[in-house]
């Protein structure tokens, strides 16, 4: 059964396209008058009524006080009513919604991958949700576009295409997430990448056209894979999302008796609802009988970054404090708020804050930090390898216990 756009979930997507909210709204000058801002666009103008009216219905001023908001508003309303381009108005709207400081409180647009991606979650049987890509997670660093990870099972993960590439061109035009791939589903085309300064390469790959919902859940089962080490078996998983019913979890209990340990990736992806990931660690008050009572119960390592988002924070902050399995990588983002989306126009989306929950702007640290520049790294995975170490020596421990 598909999101109704009334459903609330702890989902926001990695920072690659949500940088953080902290900025204090006294952080943001009002803007000086300009002949651009005299000459108003009257598109833009509609749009940030209905942005508005959208915002007035939700629970979100109250969340971010209304004087507070209405000051921002009326702050900004020139700048935004002046965009002459959809991407100008994204970029003046959100910075009303990061000055919040409300983790999910943001303004998607057509020209960004993140607006299919969310568009796929709240609203999985849109027509609007399919989608050409070829399978990448991308970061703009610097103005240069990095691989910052690739799905499994995508056109991309068949290539020779690592973490930590440049991304220079598709077809000989500038690369770019959305405009590089629209249109061209089932169409081969010419990508060239940097692996490292001085080292460009080309490879020939097929744009897909599916929702990213369909994606991200599919890379989720095919990241399930044994890893033979030191004479250690390794169960690894990527959870990209944490939405669904679970089946993947399922997997891994089949999957239990076959292994020493397992090494849970939860960098990137989206959030969802933690309860399933919950007992799947920790147990619950279902009957033993039960298979979806049953939890794991061998060693455990969760990888954590900055794409720990929302509900995964829940997950793996229950999972420290009883002291589980230890966190190895960078710290969570503290994203952790109730949020709902509406539709704008036939090209923009809104996702809206509800509720605050306890970890909103409380990171989770680590146990063991582990910093990682993905740029030129040419596939290397500090925090993975890290992570890998450490189980062994949590399975070892196991074995000797």
């Amino acid at each position: 059964m598909g999101v109704r756009p009334t459903t609330r979930f702890l989902i926001c997507i990695a920072a690659a396209w949500m940088p953080p909210t902290s900025a204090p709204a006294g952080d943001l000058v009002r803007p000086a008058r300009s002949e651009s801002v005299q000459a108003r666009s009257a598109h833009a103008a509609e749009r940030l009524a209905r942005v508005k009216a959208l915002v007035e219905d939700s629970n979100a001023p109250d969340m971010v006080g209304r004087q507070r908001w209405r000051r921002l508003l009326q702050r900004h309303r020139e700048t935004i009513e002046a965009s002459r381009t959809h991407p100008a108005f994204t970029d003046a709207i959100n910075a009303i919604f990061e000055a919040t400081g409300q983790s999910h409180f943001r303004y998607f647009a057509d020209h960004q991958w993140a607006y299919y991606l969310m568009r796929s979650y709240f609203f999985r049987h849109d027509e609007r949700v399919m989608f050409e890509h070829i399978g990448l997670y991308t970061k703009n660093l610097d103005g240069r576009w990095f691989v910052r990870s690739v799905l499994e099972g995508s056109p991309a993960a068949e290539t020779t295409i690592r973490t930590g590439d440049e991304l220079l061109t598709v077809d000989g035009g500038p690369f770019h997430p959305v405009a590089s791939f629209r249109g061209k589903e089932g169409v081969p085309v010419e990508l060239r990448l940097r692996r490292r300064p001085g080292l460009a390469y080309r490879i020939t790959v097929t744009p897909v056209e599916e929702s990213l919902y369909e994606a991200v859940r599919k890379a989720t089962r095919r990241s399930i894979r044994v890893i033979e080490e030191n004479g250690a078996r390794l169960l690894y998983m990527h959870g990209w999302a944490l939405l669904g019913n679970g089946g993947e979890y399922d997997r891994l209990l089949e999957l239990q008796p076959e292994v020493d340990g397992l090494l849970l990736d939860y960098r990137d992806g989206v959030g969802g609802s933690s309860g399933r990931a919950k007992r799947f660690l920790l147990g619950g008050k279902r009957p033993s009988s039960s298979r979806r009572g049953r939890h794991w119960s061998k060693p455990v390592v969760i990888l954590t970054a900055d794409g720990t988002r929302s509900a995964k924070e829940e997950v793996v902050d229950a999972v420290q404090k009883a002291h589980r399995a230890p966190l190895v990588g960078q710290p969570t983002p503290g994203a952790v708020t109730a949020a709902i989306a509406r539709r704008v126009g036939k090209d923009g989306l809104i996702m809206l804050p509800v509720s605050r929950r306890p970890l909103e702007g409380k990171p989770t640290q680590p146990d063991v930090h582990i910093p990682r520049d993905i740029r030129y790294t040419a596939g290397a995975d500090p925090q993975l390898r890290a992570g890998r170490q450490i189980l062994r020596q949590l399975i070892r421990r196991s074995h000797e216990n």
